[in-house]
Parts: C-alpha cells; sequence; structure tokens
C-alpha cells in the first residue's frame, strides 16, 4: 500500500503544476508582458509596393494640410534612422503624398516620397488606426505596428524614442532584413 502512495505523491507533485497552469491560461487570469511601444497590427496587413529586400521601413501617410501632429510625424521619420546609428542603412522613411504641394516641399527634405494610388488610400482607410499614424513595415511589406500622432513637444520626442525602441528590437532579432 505504502508503494502505491508514494507513486501517488509522485505523480502529483508532476501534475498539479501543469494542471494549475493550464486552468489559469484557460481562464485569462494570466496578463503577459508586453515590450513593444507601439501597437501591433491585428491582422497585418501586406503591400507589395513596400517590398523592398533588406530595407525596414517607416511609412507615414501626408495629409492636404501639416497641423503639429504633423510635423512631429515627420520629424520623427527624420530622426529615427539617424539615431539607430549601425542599423540607419536597415530603415528608410516614406511619405506618401496624394496631392503635390510646393508649400510643403521644405517639410519634406530629406525623405522618400511615394505618390498615392486608389489602391493603396483604400488599403490604408481598412487599417484599424488611420491615416494619422507612423507604420513600421517589414521588409516583405507587412504592415507591423502603428503608431498614432502625438501633440506636444514631449510626447512628439517620447513617442520617436519608442518608435526606435521597438524597431532596434525588430532589426536585432530580424532574419528577412
Amino acid at each position: 500500500m505504502k508503494k502505491y502512495q508514494l507513486l501517488l505523491v509522485v505523480a502529483l507533485v508532476f501534475a498539479l503544476p501543469i494542471i494549475i497552469a493550464k486552468v489559469i491560461l484557460q481562464q485569462q487570469w494570466y496578463q503577459g508582458g508586453v515590450t513593444n511601444r507601439g501597437q501591433l497590427l491585428h491582422p497585418t496587413m501586406t503591400v507589395s509596393a513596400f517590398s523592398k529586400p533588406q530595407t525596414w521601413q517607416l511609412i507615414y501617410w501626408l495629409p492636404s494640410t501639416c497641423d503639429e501632429r504633423c510635423q512631429g510625424a515627420l520629424f520623427n521619420l527624420r530622426q529615427v534612422p539617424q539615431a539607430a546609428g549601425a542599423d540607419n542603412g536597415r530603415l528608410q522613411s516614406v511619405v506618401l503624398i496624394a496631392d503635390q504641394q510646393p508649400s510643403l516641399n521644405a517639410l519634406l527634405q530629406g525623405l522618400e516620397q511615394y505618390p498615392v494610388d486608389t489602391v493603396l488610400h483604400q488599403q490604408f482607410t481598412q487599417l484599424e488606426y488611420g491615416l494619422a499614424t507612423i507604420y513600421i513595415a517589414d521588409p516583405h511589406g507587412n504592415m507591423l505596428m502603428a503608431y498614432p500622432l502625438v501633440t506636444g513637444e514631449e510626447a512628439i520626442l517620447k513617442q520617436g524614442k519608442d518608435v526606435l525602441r521597438d524597431l532596434k528590437r525588430l532589426l536585432k532579432v530580424s532574419k528577412i532584413g
């Protein structure tokens, strides 16, 4: 009888943690830690126009009038690749332009400009964060993360740091670019 009791105790010692873990996960009592600062897109959207081998892209849709949020986004698009250091060759900032305005040329200096067609406009309006957002796209053209625009100098600088932190982590673990 003692043999069976010992076997039962050993089985419980090994099985009990597994059973407890399964119950905790099924009841959704465990909230896993989040390390990203941006918003993950669910589901991701693939845009073949942004498929560039070995190049991660920061993408922003330029509105017709550039307010404080727009200027902050353009500032971050310029600064983040420079702050990436050795990885800046793997990053590219792209500004999507629906209608060319000569008054915005000074703001767009040093940024890649991409003309927008109706298909691309429809794809972006379907994204859950809309057009007033900085997006990160991987080398396959998958839109992965979103950073909704903010106002205020401190918030803009913090958002730039958040984008840089997430990008550095993505570039570090990336096998595709």
